[in-house]
């Protein structure tokens, strides 16, 4: 009775696992029918409980450690085997239909700007379609080494498509093309390609101007004036504030086009050389899991 005692509220762990698994304290009161303000102090009489820090919060949000990430996975084994300890008696093919419902989580080693404007807003129709599938992200510029002990079962990454001890598959493409804000030189839009020597052009360190250049005939090198991004979300940003021209990839620009912070500035785009893979290791025991990821990623790039 002692050692049961210490354990917190199930409505504690239960906060804490969503908090970790969306990565944010609203949607799991969303999730919950809590408020945001419970959902934090959930998670805060659990860091008090341990001693320990689990979320880093900073201005605009919250991100678990990799401390959290390791206590929900486990919490998240517990409250499943409570679960089926509850379940009504199966009979016939009731234990099948059972087994098929028991929850496989996969962590996912991902850009954080892919994983901001592409991945997370679709994350709800794969949940919906395999609701045996737990997806955590894990936001990462570093490339995750999915060597088994770092608790990385895939990870999903951009460029040449191939990695050493890795299994990889291309799942989408990228169009690249110029975007700018709708006030940046007083409204004043380029009207042919070459205007483009006149304007402030933002670079991204991994995307070099040069191959559009080339691609629509441009007699222009790499631009060697103007910020240098290591942060494709920065770069988008730094464009809608009016800070240039941004060469941008069609994946993460959709929401801002789409809500007019960006303009388009020609139609003509360049297919990038490098693209979106999913990867894995060939002898990872959530193989299956990886499988159905696997599908519904190229059913969601073929969506759009």
């Amino acid at each position: 009775m002692q050692n049961r005692s210490r354990l917190p509220p199930l409505q504690t762990l239960r906060a804490f696992e969503a908090a970790v698994r969306l990565e944010s304290f609203t949607r799991a009161a969303d999730e919950l029918a809590l408020t945001q303000g419970a959902v934090s102090q959930h998670v805060r009489v659990l860091e008090e409980r341990l001693g320990v820090r689990l979320f880093v919060r900073e201005h605009g949000g919250a991100w678990p450690t990799p401390r959290a990430h390791a206590l929900a996975l486990q919490i998240r084994q517990g409250l499943n085997v409570l679960e089926r300890a509850f379940d009504a008696p199966a009979r016939g093919d009731d234990r099948a239909r059972r087994i098929a419902r028991e929850t496989v989580c996969l962590t996912v080693s991902v850009l954080p700007s892919f994983a901001d404007r592409w991945l997370a807003p679709r994350l709800d129709r794969l949940r919906r379609k395999h609701p045996q599938i737990a997806v955590t992200l894990r936001k990462e510029v570093a490339l995750a080494r999915l060597n088994g002990r770092d608790g990385i079962d895939a990870a999903l990454r951009y460029g040449p498509g191939a990695w050493p001890g890795v299994q990889a598959e291309r799942f989408l493409g990228e169009e690249i093309f110029p975007v700018m804000s709708p006030s940046y030189r007083d409204g004043v839009r380029p009207r042919r390609f070459a205007d483009l020597a006149a304007c402030t052009l933002l670079r991204h360190r991994s995307q070099p101007w040069e191959p559009w250049f080339q691609a629509v005939g441009l007699d222009m090198t790499e631009p060697r004036g103007g910020p240098v991004f290591d942060d494709a979300l920065a770069l988008l940003e730094a464009a809608a504030t009016g800070q240039g021209v941004a060469l941008a990839r069609a994946s993460l620009v959709a929401q801002d086009l789409a809500q007019g912070r960006l303009l388009r500035l020609w139609k003509r785009h360049v297919t990038d050389i490098y693209a979106h893979y999913l990867v894995w290791r060939a002898d990872d025991p959530k193989r299956a899991a990886i499988d159905i990821l696997r599908r519904w990623l190229h059913d969601e790039a073929g969506r759009g």
